[in-house]
């Protein structure tokens, strides 16, 4: 995980990029994403809270966060 490096977010803009998974590091809710997971859709309009330690595999291409901070693992 992360052999490409990583990289701290913790505003509300898009960062696209190349991500293989995704791991919160406070209670943080996701706006929008682009990747591989079955009924992704529904994990954002429920603003579904991600507690910290908790780690979302992928691949992504763009994570956009509500609120809260995550480390995106680069592929």
């Amino acid at each position: 995980m992360g052999a490409g490096g990583s990289k701290y977010i913790n505003n509300t803009a898009a960062h696209t990029g190349e991500f293989t998974s995704i791991q919160f590091t406070e209670n943080s809710v996701i706006s929008a994403f682009t990747g591989e997971m079955e009924n992704s859709s529904a994990l954002v309009s429920d603003g579904t809270v991600h507690g910290p330690g908790v780690v979302l595999y992928g691949p992504f291409t763009s994570v956009t966060l509500a609120s809260g901070a995550a480390i995106l693992y680069k592929k």
